[in-house]
Parts: structure tokens; sequence; C-alpha cells
């Protein structure tokens, strides 16, 4: 019986280990995407300084970075691919815009998630919101302009 107790205690314990790396494998390569994300933007001087990022998951995947170019414009850069795409922040709708935007044409039960991305080499806003049916819908609409690029809903 002890026997049984030392073998089930040292499965428990490799198999925790082999939980911890597997995420801190998958962890750091988002951070080493984005860290070269950063590095390609500011060695190609498409920004002088970056002050966020984030890893955009779509139908394709990038990464958005915000900072300030040479002449202190606020910028947004994607980079997908090592391919950049900048716009100034002013160029297109704010994070408050588009959640107006939404909430005027979809009545949204609640907001779960906003964030810039992009598809089709085109800069996007993805709102990720629950309906008054309590059904995940997915709102796709151009950074520019706050067209509607599609819609969907889980």
């Amino acid at each position: 019986m002890k026997k049984w107790l030392v073998i089930l205690g040292l499965s428990i314990i490799f198999l925790l280990l082999f939980l911890i790396a597997t995420y801190q494998s998958s962890v750091s390569k988002l951070t080493d995407d984005k860290k070269s994300a950063e590095e390609l933007v500011l060695n190609d001087g498409y920004l002088k300084s970056v002050d966020h990022s984030d890893y955009y998951h779509g139908k394709e995947q990038a990464i958005v970075l915000s900072g300030k170019d040479e002449s202190n414009n606020e910028m947004i850069a994607w980079v997908q691919d090592g391919n950049v795409i900048t716009r100034k922040k002013s160029e297109g709708l704010t994070e408050k815009d588009i959640i107006d935007k939404v909430t005027k044409e979809r009545n949204p039960k609640k907001i779960h998630k906003v964030k810039l991305g992009i598809e089709n080499k085109i800069p996007l806003w993805e709102v990720v919101y629950i309906d008054q049916n309590g059904r995940y819908n997915f709102y796709y609409a151009a950074f520019e302009n706050g067209e509607l690029l599609k819609r969907y809903s889980i």
C-alpha cells in the first residue's frame, strides 16, 4: 500500500511539473513574439517608443503596439509575419467610440472585450459582447471609420 502511495505521489508531482513547463513554454513564445515585434518597429523607425503591446488572436494573428513616432504623434503599429502597418491614433476610432457604436447598434447586455486587431491587412476593432439572449457575439469594425466588416454570434 505504501508503495502505491509513493508512486501516486510521484506521478502527481511529475504531472504538475509537466503542466508548468508546458505553460511556461507557451507564454515565453508570446513574450518572444512581442519582444521581436517591439524591436522591429523601433529599429526600423516606425515608432520611437512603445507604450503597450498586445497579441491579437483572430482569423489571423498579429501583435498590436501603441507608442509614439519621431514627431511625438501617438501611433498604432500592427505587426504580422514581419510586415508592419502603422496609423496615427487620431486617424481611427477610439475604444470609447467603438463601444458607443456597438452599444447603439446592437444593445449588448455586457461588453466582454474590446481590442485592436488586423485581418486581410485591414486594421480593425474586435468587440466581444454578450447579447440580450446570453450569446457571445463578435463584432469586427474598421479602425478608421467603424464600418462593419463582419459579425457573428455563438
